[in-house]
């Protein structure tokens, strides 16, 4: 699950911090000197208009801060505060160890200490949230006040997620195979699971998402063949999820395809088109409007890119209903 990072950044380090490194991004040619080739790759593909907001944490004394910055994950959200207000946030993409890129971004502090455990932002907002809206949702005392880099726990990081909606669509935690099939096997297959379980979805939501998109900012409609952000596509079943077997819902590869939200997804939900041979056609036996058909009419003929022999079953499903 997303975590929240609590940074707060009232001094004076950590707000030259904000304005160089997060306000104002760092240029992808400034980390291509330190950085490895590996990571470079990652962070261009992350970053493709070149300019990386970038924030570090300290070790701390006795390293203090290093197990909580090695809990950081893609897809947590870093909360900047300061002044009684939490100010602004950040999805985090990426993060590395490098002392040699801290020390060139921010210098050392007054300890001799570096920002060295780096890690790499999207999805920049401002907000004016004050601590006792904060504290209110978290669950913490009325008079508390933010000190220290910390990370919240999954309960308290869902809770200030969910209400203050910051939770990221396109960067999203890594969940392995493993643990997206205990969260498939748990269901019972006559469930309702769209309503009933949603809360207990979002582990698997997250890993189809993940495999489909692959933290990119940008993917292509299945159905259409346009390329939207990937917050305008969804993670669609070809075979309607409610009627998969465990099997199928396991076979990840090839029950999902990416459908937009400017109609194709809902025209294919609720069956106006299907995919026969590999390409989109009208379903013949639902009732067309004109301007439904007009619709239909933009998609029909295109070719479906995730039709093949490991799919098409699935598809055919789709057209018997």
């Amino acid at each position: 699950m997303q975590k929240v990072i609590l940074q707060p950044s009232g001094n004076k380090d950590a707000r030259e911090h904000y304005e160089n490194t997060v306000q104002t991004p760092v240029p992808f040619l400034v980390l291509s000197e330190y950085v490895t080739a590996e990571d470079l790759e990652l962070i261009h593909s992350l970053y493709p208009d070149g300019f990386v907001p970038t924030w570090g944490v300290t070790p701390g004394k006795n390293d203090v801060n290093v197990n909580k910055w090695e809990r950081i994950q893609v897809g947590d959200v870093t909360l900047f505060s300061a002044n009684g207000h939490v100010f602004g946030s950040g999805v985090v993409t990426h993060k590395l160890h490098n002392k040699e890129l801290a020390a060139a971004l921010w210098d050392y502090d007054k300890e001799g200490q570096t920002w060295e455990y780096v890690y790499f932002l999207d999805e920049i907002n401002a907000h004016q949230i004050p601590y006792s809206q904060f504290n209110q949702i978290v669950g913490y005392a009325d008079n508390y006040i933010i000190q220290g880099f910390s990370v919240l726990n999954e309960e308290r990081s869902d809770r200030i997620l969910t209400a203050l909606d910051l939770k990221s669509e396109v960067y999203l935690p890594e969940i392995t195979e493993e643990e997206y099939k205990e969260e498939i096997l748990q269901f019972n297959i006559d469930d309702d699971l769209d309503v009933q379980h949603s809360g207990k979805r979002r582990k698997e939501q997250s890993f189809l998402r993940r495999q489909l998109f692959q933290n990119k900012r940008v993917g292509v409609c299945g159905i259409c063949g346009k390329q939207y952000p990937v917050d305008l596509l969804v993670a669609a079943h070809i075979k309607k999820r409610s009627k998969c077997s465990n099997e199928e819902r396991l076979d990840h590869k090839n029950i999902i395809m990416p459908m937009c939200k400017f109609g194709c997804d809902d025209l294919y939900e609720k069956a106006y088109i299907v995919v026969r041979d590999g390409k989109v056609v009208r379903n013949t036996k639902k009732t067309f409007t004109p301007d439904l058909l007009d619709k239909v009419n933009q998609v029909e003929g295109i070719e479906c890119s995730f039709w093949n022999d490991s799919t098409k079953h699935y598809f055919e499903w789709h057209f018997q209903q």
